[in-house]
């Protein structure tokens, strides 16, 4: 599990040295240049159906839909008795977007893109919906078979950049905002899972496992 501790101390730290570079940044800085060109990129290929999938994503990342998703991950490993598990994703998901997040946006105070398609009142940076996917994407690997984890970790990164996508798409991210709320989600979610991985139980045969 040391890989899964410098993992994740390596996202957090380029999260933050991400946060450090747009919050003393001056508009003129190479960051800020491609985030209006890859921002502006996404946004030129809106469509009906485009729009429509984004906007579910709005709504799937956002509270009360998103606690849909994060009920689904609980209650199958509190049926089955799992605690440890099921205290894994909870933990994962809270100190992603109940806590990090906000503290983050409220730090580094930047400014959104003008002009989107929905209405956002916070700051830009980093992405909650895209903390959000990437958070529950490795609290699912987690708590997963050893077996299953590539496929669900695969699984969560496309779910992860589609939200990405929409957030840019939707006109209410930079680029450099999914990036950074995939660090942060990554990045928590594989600290939480480093730090109760004492407490979970070694797989048994057939990688089935019971907390």
């Amino acid at each position: 599990m040391a890989r899964i501790g410098a993992a994740a101390a390596g996202l957090l730290l380029a999260f933050t040295a991400l946060a450090l570079l747009l919050a003393a940044g001056t508009g003129r800085s190479p960051v800020h240049g491609w985030d209006a060109v890859l921002t502006g990129a996404v946004a030129d290929t809106r469509s009906p159906f485009a729009t429509g999938a984004a906007l579910l994503l709005h709504h799937v990342g956002a509270w009360p839909w998103g606690s849909v998703l994060v009920v689904g991950l609980l209650l199958p490993l509190v049926l089955l008795r799992r605690w440890i598990s099921a205290l894994l994703v909870a933990l994962a998901w809270a100190a992603t977007f109940l806590a990090a997040v906000p503290l983050a946006k409220d730090v580094v105070g930047r400014g959104r893109p003008a002009q989107g398609l929905v209405v956002e009142d916070s700051a830009a940076y980093p992405s909650g919906h895209t903390a959000f996917a990437a958070a529950l994407a490795v609290a699912a690997a987690a708590v997963s078979p050893p077996r299953a984890r590539i496929p669900v970790l695969l699984a969560g990164a496309a779910f992860t950049a589609v939200m990405a996508w929409s957030r840019m798409y939707l006109g209410v991210h930079w680029f450099f905002d999914t990036v950074g709320g995939a660090l942060l989600g990554a990045g928590l979610g594989l600290l939480v899972w480093w730090l109760l991985h004492p407490l979970l139980p070694r797989p048994v045969t057939g990688g089935e496992r019971r907390d």
